[in-house]
């Protein structure tokens, strides 16, 4: 197996396939997966998204303490709400999917990242998940952590 397999994410691919459809559940409208939002000669590709229902957001299927890439990974995402809004000048409803009690203690805690969330009005949204995909995804964060060593 390549480092490219021992690394792939399709685990996590799959966790956000199911999270999304939960979230789509909880708001109660049809919302887009992975949408191509352009703006100006790049795009953005937000987890779900509804132009209409003025709704953009970002899922994490991450289990455990967060690490400085995860936190990185959702400031870059916060700048790209922030950015179509800016642009449109439209309001969205921001919301930050997580499934896991230790990411959402960190982004409702008291980091920089977390004050971040709070002034600029990004909702944080606990997403349960079944056991058994809560298992596949720790082994696969530990086989990508061993690729990445």
């Amino acid at each position: 197996m390549g480092k490219e397999e021992k690394s792939s994410s399709i685990e996590q691919q799959m966790a956000e396939q199911i999270i999304f459809q939960k979230v789509n559940d909880w708001l109660g409208v049809e919302l887009v997966e992975n949408a191509k939002i352009f703006v100006g000669n790049t795009f953005m590709q937000p987890d779900f998204y509804s132009k209409a229902d003025g709704i953009i957001g970002e899922i994490y299927a991450h289990i455990g303490k967060p690490k400085k890439a995860q936190d990185n990974k959702i400031a870059n995402d916060i700048l790209k709400m922030l950015l179509l809004e800016k642009i449109e000048g439209k309001i969205y409803r921001k919301i930050i999917v997580v499934c896991d009690e230790d990411e959402i203690k960190k982004i409702k805690g008291t980091s920089v990242l977390a004050k971040c969330i709070r002034q600029f009005d990004i909702e944080v949204k606990m997403i349960e998940i079944e056991t058994d995909l809560r298992d596949t995804l720790i082994e696969a964060q530990k086989r990508q952590r061993m690729v990445n060593a």
